[in-house]
């Protein structure tokens, strides 16, 4: 199956290491050993419309479709000629169970999701299993990336049942929609064992489903049983250097990354460790983030010929991966790469930054210049084919001369490291001086080797059979994008990723945006669908702030508080601090939720509350700054239990601690001395502060109404002036950079 996470299950493991609260429930419901019995076939009507309802016969809907081939998700798509009679979430297919008192089969995936493919053509695809299924099953199908609310809620209950999770996610409901069983992947013996014995179970012993079913909505619709702040609540720098010493005890010391069997790059951890480093300067720490930014360099996690990070590795090396290609990872990991090179002095982490963004604007980027959401991990039916290589296919593409040399530089020998394939994923880690003395060649002949023929690998690699590109625009994961690109601009002062931004952001705001400025989670071709999750508001903000900051366009920061102070009205939880996942005007299915833990991906929470620090010190407006500062103490000691899995957290309680300054410049865009300070501060890329700029003169009235911070800031002596101020405590305006960053680091090491 698609892993859940670098820590599987990631939500589990922390709550059960730190907060000792969760772990699988004993369930009172076994279904081993239960009889099977066939379908009679009495049990396949409902009411629709006042008329009864048949599911066609499977030879129909393989031929005609099911239910969902109106939809434009991908993945949905990818079903619609099962013939399982499947439904999309919504309410067709929930009225229906409740009419025939069904239990729904939910399975939740995505369209690059390898075992999701595998789960689809040995189970759903075969006829014996459609009959039954529809005979006795509502069958519901839900994208994950459409829909992260359901995803996210299921998946708790599927952890909550098995202690793990990951995708395909199969789960079993009531009519009413609690879920009662669940697992992943099942293969089809076992799946059709399975369903031949709930369906029994839920005929012969409905009280005990019931149970169940409720004992799980208890688990997972609660919230931690614990004071989240504490006897003491407060936020301290003790916090966040606790995560840090946690982290640095879990450090593979010989792969970098965390001791694992399987390797994720966890950009939001990595982050929020290269801001520690940036506060404190720990040698130690600086160390462990390079050697671990290195090894994803150079490891098969790096697609060297096309560019971008695949998901994950299998193994601990970071050799052999997941093939997938995310958005969201890419997003994440181009600025984490950009930002992490500037602070460690590795220009070659910046380029490798600069080359994700390379890629996504080549290969993922829409018309309308958004970004897509993912690469499959198969091609042609084959997870990985379009990217291993054999010795003879690289000596075929380059030539005799320096085939068996530059197979050597990119680990790949007769042997090969895939599957016993005797090809290989391509690397970038073996000792070029070595390779040079074997072969009597110089050292810059071998180190220059790659970059001479990459084209052509390219070249060559374009005749295979690609993977699969799903189109689908998600908001939030652009929102990530757009961050990454502002900060690809602001340290190359290039003016493309600039572009990219401005078109990706403009995109969301015209097409996402709705004239009460709610969110469309995602589009197809066009076609939005789904409420906006607080990730979609939070993302795009923090997005928009950052383009905001390499732009000077105050129509970026406009948008930006929009989105948060909807965001504010309509996520805000009743009940305790922080927001709930889903908008007040969602559908959900067993109430609001709370995301607590980072994943892949930070909590909307953490980045929301980053936000409102930004926003604040932005504007000057220190309502935004207290509710991030009240939010996070209230939950102080969750926070101070969760260590990294609240990594995106703890950097937004470094915002809050401090000190976190707002910069304005003032001075006209096209003077020298204007243009020297504003390169002096992004090309550093400051965690300890925000950019605003204004004309000499100052700010206008409606810039000023929007940032009161702005105000009667201007220029001095005839000289571009920054003023780097701490809400609303300002050091000496100054006109030279060199004084303005010295200013901007105070309380910082870099």
């Amino acid at each position: 199956m698609t892993l859940l996470s670098p820590t599987t299950p990631a939500k589990l493991v922390v709550m059960r290491r730190t907060l000792r609260i969760v772990a699988p429930i004993a369930l009172t419901l076994t279904l081993a050993g239960c009889p099977m019995q066939n379908s009679n076939g009495n049990s396949d009507n409902d009411i629709r419309n006042g008329e009864s309802y048949v599911s066609p016969p499977v030879a129909d809907i393989r031929r005609d479709g099911n239910h969902l081939r109106g939809e434009s998700s991908l993945y949905l798509l990818q079903h619609a000629h099962n013939p399982m009679d499947w439904y999309p979430w919504g309410e067709e297919a929930l009225a229906r169970a409740v009419a025939e008192d069904k239990p729904i089969f939910l399975s939740i995936g995505y369209s690059s999701c390898h075992w999701c493919h595998v789960m689809e053509h040995e189970v759903f695809e075969h006829d014996e299993v459609a009959e039954f299924m529809n005979a006795h099953f509502i069958c519901i199908k839900v994208d994950r990336e459409e829909r992260p609310d359901l995803d996210s809620l299921y998946m708790d209950a599927v952890q909550t049942m098995t202690g793990r999770g990951g995708w395909p996610m199969s789960v079993f409901l009531t009519p009413d929609l609690k879920p009662f069983h669940g697992g992943t992947y099942f293969p089809r013996d076992h799946f059709m064992q399975l369903v031949q014995q709930v369906s029994e179970v839920y005929r012969t012993r409905r009280e005990d489903i019931e149970q169940q079913a409720d004992q799980v909505v208890a688990r997972v619709t609660n919230a931690p049983p614990l004071n989240l702040g504490g006897a003491d609540p407060q936020l301290s720098g003790e916090m966040l250097a606790q995560a840090v010493s946690r982290g640095t005890e879990n450090f593979d010391a010989v792969n970098g990354g965390f001791q694992q069997r399987q390797k994720f790059p966890t950009p939001v951890k990595w982050r929020f460790l290269l801001h520690d480093y940036r506060r404190r300067g720990d040698a130690e720490l600086g160390a462990m983030i390079e050697h671990t930014l290195a090894a994803m360099q150079g490891g098969g996690i790096q697609d060297h010929v096309g560019g971008g990070f695949h998901r994950y590795t299998v193994d601990h090396r970071w050799t052999v991966p997941h093939f997938e290609k995310m958005l969201y990872d890419n997003g994440q990991l181009a600025g984490l790469f950009i930002e992490g090179g500037i602070v460690l002095d590795r220009p070659d982490f910046t380029a490798t930054g600069l080359e994700v963004l390379d890629f996504l604007l080549r290969d993922m980027c829409s018309p309308e210049g958004a970004f897509y959401s993912s690469y499959d991990a198969d091609s042609g039916g084959e997870e990985g084919t379009y990217y291993i290589w054999s010795l003879d296919e690289i000596v075929a593409a380059v030539g005799e001369t320096d085939g068996a040399t530059l197979a050597e530089v990119l680990g790949v020998d007769e042997k090969g490291n895939f599957e016993q394939s005797g090809k290989s994923v391509l690397t970038r880690r073996t000792d070029l001086q070595k390779i040079a003395d074997r072969g009597g060649r110089s050292l810059a002949e071998v180190s220059g080797l790659f970059d001479r023929y990459r084209t052509r690998l390219q070249e060559v690699r374009a005749e295979r059979t690609p993977p699969g590109l799903d189109r689908k625009v998600i908001t939030s994961w652009n929102g990530l994008t757009i961050a990454a690109l502002a900060q690809g601009y602001a340290v190359t002062g290039e003016r493309h990723y600039l572009d990219g931004a401005r078109r990706a952001a403009d995109y969301l705001l015209r097409a996402h945006r709705r004239a009460d400025d709610t969110l469309w989670r995602a589009s197809n071709e066009g076609t939005v669908t789904g409420e906006g999750i607080l990730d979609d508001y939070a993302f795009l903000a923090d997005g928009l702030l950052e383009l905001y900051q390499v732009s000077g366009e105050a129509r970026y920061l406009t948008a930006a508080r929009e989105l948060i102070d909807h965001a504010r009205d309509d996520f805000q939880r009743e009940d305790g601090p922080g927001f709930y996942m889903a908008s007040s005007r969602a559908h959900t299915p067993l109430g609001r939720t709370v995301d607590y833990f980072d994943s892949v991906i930070p909590s909307g929470n953490a980045i929301m509350f980053r936000d409102l620090v930004k926003l604040a010190a932005i504007t000057g407006e220190t309502v935004y700054l207290d509710e991030a500062r009240n939010g996070l103490t209230g939950w102080s000691d969750l926070l101070n239990r969760g260590g990294l899995e609240l990594a995106g957290w703890l950097d937004a309680v470094a915002c809050v601690i401090g000190p976190y300054y707002d910069v304005v410049i003032a001075g006209e865009p096209d003077d020298e001395s204007t243009r020297l300070l504003t390169r002096a501060f992004l090309s550093r890329l400051p965690a300890s502060a925000v950019l605003s700029r204004v004309p000499a003169g100052g700010a206008d009235p409606g810039l000023v109404a929007l940032a009161p911070a702005l105000a009667e800031k201007k220029v001095l002596a005839g000289r571009a002036t920054a003023y780097v101020c701490e809400f609303g405590t300002c050091q000496a305006p100054t006109a030279d950079a060199g004084v303005m960053m010295d200013q901007v680091l105070r309380g910082w090491v870099r």
